[in-house]
């Protein structure tokens, strides 16, 4: 009987079926219950997985061939080790990986190192040759090994030599192997538990795998039959819980995460899951608990910090919340992620009487500075006018014409001292000006001036000014965007509600949610010279920051702004504009449970957007009017709650 007609499947080389047949055949041929079928069976499996890779499909060789082939070998392997040391080596390779528990052995694998033939010029290349194959065909080892392996033969710095030799497949793999990005624990395993560990070994893999490669389905079918065999393993529960959030099962996804810590009860990547999902859950107390838990074993983690200020926060001790702020400030100040918290905390109107505002310039020439600001909105906004009167004042027009264009200019000047000294007058309006507000608040980090980003938040975009006279700066939004038409800007909003940038964001998300801490952290290491390092940096770094929407608040924003810019180019109606605009909002307010999380998400999302790993600069993407909203205690932010269903009804 071949090896096919045991798996019960035609000749393949698609390793998929042949390990899902194998699984069939498992539940027939239990090892316990079936020794002998079971070792037919997996003799099969070997067979039809060594014949898959080398693409040498053969229909006619049987099982006992194979056996007897394996005998006559041995018999002979004296005469063999004799003619070809590198026989000898992959023998006793093979051997020690055999032995499940002596594989996990470092001080087995330093010994068969140490062995005079890798230093064999002579047979150096042929042992790689052979020694890349076996570990293409048995990858299941230990990091440790892994690293002591890249220290005998330096495969990182041939990396150009092996894809010439191996292809960029195999190089990839060793690379991936290498710098443990894909690597699990093997700390848990016990002799007493007597399973197939290559193919449990191999089910977790694959079900890493899947999860990496958003195949949900295929995941979960690994990850049933890794359980079936073995239960207390730490790595299959962790994957089994970000499973369960990849499907929004945040219950069971916390059972996962329980029952991952109940056996590794200092694991940070299960405390930092397990608090994340309190938050969720709204439990802050048990959120800080786990926090302390990380930040008694590194004191700097910065999800830890972060998340025990959420969830100070959240029970409102905003004192006890500010002490982590500057914590975390002072021990990571290249990390914008903190100042939205610091200015919340800092409002001058809401904060608690036990926080001191450190001024860290004199108050006279504060109001200086605002003043210089002010006056250039001032010329920013009326410039125009006063050029025109200028020029007229130097014709023979009579003074009573020329003094009409002053009516624009102390209009511009009227509003923005409304904004600096009576904005309350702006925000204590009817139930369709706040609703106006609340939209441009949610779209404030949109817009790309220093200077009118607050006007343009209190204010919106005027007929004559800014369509008839000033239309370059709307014009040059819907560039950025591609826009021409008003067909192109309408499928652009749909997109950014419907779609956005978080499903690419979300790509890279799922790659890292299966890996340890430790693995993301090596693997986005190795790629700082590759042009997707700032979409996994930024993804990392949204992790345990964001909420389960991610980066939406940056799309949902972008929307109410191009709504906001279409509305007045005469692009969308009125009708068109407001329910596209109030479909954002409502999905923002049900993704986010306050300003600071939308904020948050929405300056990372920025970055994003703009692959740029550069995440220390706190002048880019919005983020200086997020810090004036949530700091000035005239904000318009305190004139609405964030989840306010009036504000967001058609």
């Amino acid at each position: 009987m071949t090896a096919w007609e045991t798996l019960e499947i035609e000749p393949t080389d698609d390793l998929t079926k042949i390990k899902k047949a194998y699984a069939k055949g498992l539940k027939i041929h239990h090892p316990e219950e079936d020794p002998e079928g079971y070792q037919l069976l997996r003799e099969a499996y070997d067979s039809a997985i060594k014949q898959a890779k080398r693409g040498l499909i053969n229909t006619h060789i049987n099982i006992k061939d194979i056996e007897s082939q394996q005998a006559w070998e041995i018999d002979d392997s004296e005469e063999i080790i004799q003619k070809n040391p590198v026989e000898d080596f992959i023998q006793k390779l093979e051997m020690l990986y055999n032995d499940f528990f002596s594989r996990l052995d470092i001080k087995k694998w330093e010994t068969l190192l140490q062995a005079d033939i890798i230093w064999d010029v002579q047979h150096s290349e042929h042992l790689q040759d052979y020694l890349i194959e076996f570990l293409e065909e048995h990858p299941y080892l230990p990091p440790s090994v892994w690293q002591l392996l890249e220290q005998t033969f330096h495969w990182m710095e041939q990396k150009e030599q092996l894809e010439e030799r191996y292809g960029e497949e195999t190089t990839r793999f060793l690379m991936e192997n290498i710098s443990i990005r894909n690597q699990l624990g093997y700390d848990f395993f016990k002799k007493e538990v007597d399973i197939d560990y290559e193919w449990y070994l191999q089910l977790r893999a694959d079900a890493q795998a899947y999860l990496c490669d958003d195949q949900l389905e295929a995941a979960e079918e690994a990850m049933n039959q890794a359980f079936q065999m073995f239960t207390h393993d730490p790595d299959l529960l962790h994957l089994k819980g970000v499973y369960y959030l990849r499907k929004n099962n945040y219950n069971a996804a916390l059972q996962m995460f329980e029952e991952k810590l109940a056996l590794s009860p200092a694991d940070l990547d299960g405390l930092l899951y397990r608090a994340q999902l309190y938050f969720h859950f709204k439990d802050f107390e048990k959120v800080i608990a786990d926090c302390e838990q990380i930040l008694a074993q590194r004191s700097d983690h910065v999800d830890g910090l972060f998340l025990i200020i959420k969830g100070y926060l959240g029970l409102n001790k905003e004192v006890e919340a500010h002490k982590w702020i500057l914590k975390a400030i002072e021990l990571h100040p290249d990390r914008p992620e903190f100042l939205p918290y610091k200015s919340k905390v800092l409002n001058e109107k809401t904060k608690s009487d036990q926080i001191e505002i450190v001024e860290h310039m004199p108050k006279h020439k504060r109001r200086l500075n605002n003043t210089y600001f002010y006056t250039f909105v001032v010329l920013r906004r009326a410039w125009i006018y006063v050029f025109a009167f200028m020029i007229t004042l130097l014709t023979p027009i009579p003074f009573k014409y020329t003094a009409l264009l002053l009516i624009p200019i102390l209009w511009e000047i009227g509003r923005v001292l409304m904004v600096v000294f009576a904005p309350t007058a702006i925000y204590r309006k009817s139930k369709k000006k706040k609703q106006a507000l609340y939209l441009r608040c949610l779209s404030a980090p949109c817009i790309e001036s220093h200077f009118l980003d607050h006007y343009f938040t209190a204010f919106d975009f005027t007929y004559i000014r800014d369509r008839l006279i000033g239309k370059k700066f709307l014009n040059k939004v819907l560039e950025k965007w591609e826009i021409s038409s008003p067909a192109e800007l309408k499928e652009k909003i749909h997109w950014l509600i419907d779609v956005g940038t978080r499903e690419e964001f979300n790509h890279y998300l799922y790659q890292l949610m299966p890996l340890t801490e430790e693995a993301r952290t090596q693997f986005i290491e190795s790629i700082k010279d590759d042009s997707n390092y700032p979409k996994f940096l930024l993804a990392n770094r949204g992790l345990y920051t964001l909420t389960e929407a991610g980066v939406a608040a940056a799309d949902w924003g972008w929307s109410i702004y191009l709504c906001r810019i279409g509305r007045r180019l005469g692009y969308l109606s009125k009708t068109e504009a407001k329910e596209l605009m109030l479909k954002s909002a409502q999905l923002s307010q049900h993704a986010y449970l306050n300003w600071n999380e939308y904020f948050t998400a929405f300056h990372l999302g920025s970055y994003f957007n703009a692959n740029d790993s550069d995440h220390n600069n706190y002048g880019k993407y919005g983020l200086s009017i997020m810090f004036v909203l949530l700091a000035l205690g005239k904000s318009p932010l305190l004139q609405f709650d964030w989840k306010n269903d009036e504000l967001v009804k058609q």
